[in-house]
């Protein structure tokens, strides 16, 4: 009965934002569903002044999950360090729910966001993303998980930072960042 109300509950939130309810909402665990942007910039001007380190993943991913369950352990590190955490969906259009189930699962905190626009048609922050972090050069898939560093000025610093497995790498990788913009 418990999952069926959550099931429903996402459900929900995310019937809402297709009609325009809501611009954000927040889950239990502390996790934010953010308005879908019109564009990576715009996305990452809401955290200026901020470092953003952000994931990209899907719900089918399985290297994704494991990675997630790892995020977990490095909250305070982040709380202590300002970082915002930014994690954006790559499922299909209508499975968003399904990234939402597992983030929520995990008790990860954070920001979120998917990369299908509510109505499911094409739009420039997908094209942003398809750019910068998920095709190479010759059009191909790179796989995911992605994580990518962006500063405080919202430059993209890397789009092929450290795991959250490498444990203390990336937390120099990120302490490196934030010093360098103090």
């Amino acid at each position: 009965m418990k999952k069926y109300v959550t099931s429903l509950f996402l459900f929900m939130l995310l019937l809402g934002k297709l009609h325009g309810q809501e611009d954000v909402s927040k889950t239990n665990g502390g996790l934010t569903i953010l308005k879908h942007p019109s564009s990576f910039s715009d996305l990452i001007k809401q955290f200026k002044g901020k470092i953003i380190y952000i994931d990209l993943m899907a719900s089918w991913c399985k290297p994704c999950i494991q990675e997630l369950k790892i995020s977990k352990g490095l909250d305070e590190f982040f709380t202590k360090e300002e970082i915002v955490k930014l994690y954006i969906s790559i499922d299909n259009f209508g499975q968003t729910d399904k990234a939402l189930e597992v983030l929520k699962t995990e008790n990860l905190t954070g920001y979120f966001v998917t990369y299908q626009a509510p109505d499911g048609k094409p739009n420039q922050f997908a094209t942003d993303l398809e750019n910068l972090f998920l095709y190479d050069s010759k059009k191909q898939f790179k796989g995911i998980p992605i994580y990518a560093i962006v500063d405080k000025q919202g430059k993209l610093i890397t789009n092929d930072a450290k795991r959250p497995s490498s444990g203390e790498e990336l937390k120099e990788q990120l302490q490196k960042t934030n010093n360098s913009h103090n």
